[in-house]
């Protein structure tokens, strides 16, 4: 699977030939790097890459020094953590499963390898579900309200930041995102989502993880994380969310493999 092109928030592009008509001199340069932090920490700033795309950006404190970050997308990040897993995932679950077949002498070595299969899938599944999370709160409507019955005689109305905080995924999926774009994604690609249902499953009983008589919660829970199909769901999750926002989630044309 090709890495993604790692997008910013609010890009902008210029004309790659303009680019050196640009009026920067020498000693603007020094003086943005000369730049404190006090003077400029509610200001934003414009990055400028050598592709000519803009990036708007935020500053930080380094040490008295203002630092200009650029505002990465948070749905491509988390995705693209998950994504850098998948090579090691592939790798520690094939020879955890050799180890422990029984032709092999179980060690020190042995465990700290379970110990890595279940980190690396633990936070592959919470980054990519958490990914998914962030894109249905960026794609509400800001000036959304949402009405829901609150037993037999009350109606809850519910604002913007209020349905991102209070009301579950699915319901804000099926009852405001399908609605605010006239379509469905578990209903045109049924299959697919079936992907993404079990991808909050697991994310859950990894984040609540539960302890079980005998400790049978903890059997159930890494049965799940070895038989689960880390890149059959991972491209759901990317169709998922182009399907709501075309081409969010594309291949960086570098062409390199993540």
């Amino acid at each position: 699977m090709k890495h993604i092109k790692r997008k910013t928030l609010l890009e902008l592009n210029i004309p790659y030939d303009a680019i050196n008509q640009l009026p920067i001199q020498g000693d603007i340069k020094d003086a943005l790097k000369n730049l404190k932090y006090k003077d400029v920490k509610d200001k934003h700033a414009i990055l400028l890459m050598d592709t000519g795309e803009t990036l708007r950006s935020f500053f930080v404190n380094d040490n008295g020094k203002a630092c200009s970050i650029p505002l990465a997308n948070p749905v491509l990040i988390y995705f693209n953590f998950s994504q850098t897993l998948l090579k090691n995932l592939d790798l520690k679950k094939a020879t955890l499963l050799n180890v422990f077949t029984g032709e092999n002498q179980v060690n020190e070595d042995a465990l700290k390898l379970f110990y890595e299969y279940f980190g690396l899938a633990s936070s592959f599944a919470t980054m990519l579900m958490t990914s998914i999370e962030a894109f249905v709160n960026q794609k509400l409507d800001s000036s959304a309200i949402y009405t829901k019955s609150e037993g037999n005689k009350f109606q809850k109305v519910y604002d913007y930041n209020q349905i991102q905080r209070w009301i579950p995924l699915t319901e804000k999926i099926e009852h405001i995102l399908d609605s605010q774009q006239s379509k469905s994604f578990k209903k045109s690609y049924p299959l697919k989502q079936i992907h993404i249902d079990n991808l909050k499953a697991i994310r859950d009983l990894i984040v609540h993880t539960k302890a079980g008589q005998n400790h049978d919660a903890y059997v159930e829970l890494f049965r799940k994380t070895l038989s689960f199909n880390f890149y059959d769901t991972i491209q759901a999750v990317k169709d998922f969310i182009n399907f709501y926002d075309e081409n969010l989630v594309e291949s960086c044309p570098c062409g390199i493999d993540s």
